[in-house]
């Protein structure tokens, strides 16, 4: 969603038509990438995401906790959806939660340094990377991200939807419109009536015509 999809509103015949089109595609088009970071418990990791990594092992025959200094502090995920940790090694992020990082880096050390005792692994939130809403909103461009964010939200966010200055004249200009479309049609109606009423007298062999009640009064009547 960082590539801007949308041209500026234009006025014209169908500018309604394709104002909405560009809401429901703006809707659409961040409902692709809100929805898999919505709930907070189910957050999936991706690139910038950075994380507050504290690692300590129990050991055995000591009896006691040490604390992997070396290890601790905090680690982004970068442009390929990897982790780099000290003694771990590179790790896959991408996708993963933080229960599930915390899981793969006690593994991993236990694994390459031989250890009898799997070190115990916390994973925390240090800051969610950006999201990207671009369309018809005010303030298209990158923003933080925050828990429990939605599609409207992200919208609230970016200032909202977009009010271009063209709107107002726009909408009367529609009004004219759609008001010469309606005398139109309400006259092809009146005229359609009539004939029906002269098509009904002639197959009845009369030579004339009561006016319907339909269209009994109306000024435009002399005239058809």
């Amino acid at each position: 969603m960082k590539t801007d999809l949308f041209e500026a509103f234009r006025s014209g015949p169908d500018s309604g038509r394709l104002r909405r089109a560009r809401l429901l595609a703006t809707c659409l088009a961040m409902a692709l990438v809100v929805p898999h970071i919505a709930a907070a418990g189910d957050y999936r990791l991706g690139s910038q995401d950075k994380l507050t990594i504290r690692v300590a092992e129990w050991q055995t025959v000591e009896g006691t906790f040490r604390d992997w200094s070396a290890v601790n502090g905090e680690y982004t995920v970068g442009p390929s959806g990897t982790l780099s940790v000290p003694f771990a090694g590179e790790l896959p992020a991408s996708g993963k939660t933080t229960s599930e990082i915390a899981a793969a880096i006690g593994e991993a050390l236990q694994k390459k340094l031989a250890l009898s005792d799997r070190p115990e692994a916390s994973v925390e939130m240090a800051q969610f990377r950006p999201f990207y809403i671009s369309g018809e909103v005010q303030n298209p461009g990158q923003f933080p991200y925050v828990p429990d964010l939605t599609v409207l939200k992200a919208i609230s966010v970016a200032g909202g939807i977009r009010r271009n200055a063209d709107y107002g004249p726009q909408l009367g200009k529609d009004l004219v419109t759609a008001k010469g479309m309606f005398d139109i049609s309400d006259d092809q109606r009146i005229r359609l009536i009539v004939r029906r009423a002269r098509i009904d007298a002639d197959m009845a062999g009369k030579a004339s015509f009561d006016v319907p009640k339909e269209v009994e009064g109306d000024p435009r009547l002399p005239a058809i």
